[in-house]
């Protein structure tokens, strides 16, 4: 395990790896951001400390339980395991954007976490990035992701909650992942990869519905032939064969939903 710096100032608690933080301006920088997002959950801003562009994430619980519990957590685990794991990967030569460390509050009976990553100028995430580029462009992208994730399994650490606002394309046309909360060291199995998939296609879907299609169909088809070419693994027919009885089974409910509740 990485050995990290800790320093403490009133409530806060910044743990951090490399050159020197300034502990007061950090926390000072988190009450009152220089800037903020108007998009991305759980993040309140932009800050300059010493020269460096740093972006600052409040961890948020997801889905039913953020309306519960919002952003209140009972221990730092979450918050270490994302630095981590970010650390080992950016060590091994894997394009990860650059971690600092992160930041414990400390609340009447829980804390706030907050994870700090240099701010990479310039870049924009997938789902941008495959709503203007052009056929070719997206095909070769599509091609360079599958062959990103089955490094990134190679390496050992299996990704859960992948989706394309947490891939960044750096100004160069370089993929750079972040956003590792959820993910963690192990040794990733075949059906590890597929269960990354499957995340990854329920975003894109979920998201074509909104917004109109990220990805289409012959893009979605390269991307699982390229994994399948590097691991020689086949997953392409397997995800064909569950995703006809997803459908259905979507459609069963549908049809339930009109009959019990008139809903259309």
């Amino acid at each position: 395990m990485a050995k990290f710096n800790r320093e403490q100032v009133g409530g806060y608690t910044v743990v951090y790896r490399g050159e020197q933080v300034d502990v007061v301006q950090l926390v000072a920088g988190i009450k009152n951001p220089e800037r903020r997002f108007t998009a991305g959950r759980g993040a309140p801003g932009i800050l300059e400390i010493g020269g460096r562009t740093i972006v600052c994430r409040q961890y948020l619980h997801g889905g039913w339980l953020r309306g519960v519990t919002g952003g209140a957590f009972f221990h730092e685990e979450r918050a270490l395991r994302e630095l981590e794991v970010t650390a080992y990967l950016e060590e091994k030569g894997f394009p990860v954007i650059a971690p600092i460390g992160y930041v414990v509050e400390k609340q009447a009976s829980s804390r706030r976490l907050y994870f700090l990553s240099l701010f990479l100028e310039g870049s924009r995430d997938l789902m941008t990035y495959f709503a203007s580029a052009g056929r070719r462009q997206r095909l070769r992208m599509s091609e360079r992701l599958a062959a990103a994730l089955f490094e990134m399994g190679r390496l050992g650490v299996y990704h859960p909650d992948l989706h394309l606002r947490n891939v960044l394309v750096a100004e160069d046309g370089g993929l750079v992942f972040l956003d590792f909360d959820k993910a963690y060291r192990k040794e990733v199995a075949p059906d590890d990869y597929e269960r990354m998939f499957w995340r990854l296609d329920r975003f894109v879907r979920k998201y074509s519905v909104l917004f109109g299609r990220p990805v289409d169909e012959m893009e979605r088809a390269l991307f699982l032939r390229t994994y399948e070419r590097l691991s020689g693994e086949s997953v392409t027919d397997i995800m064909r064969v569950k995703r006809r009885g997803m459908e259905q089974s979507s459609k069963l409910g549908w049809f339930i939903d009109r009959v019990l509740y008139g809903k259309k």
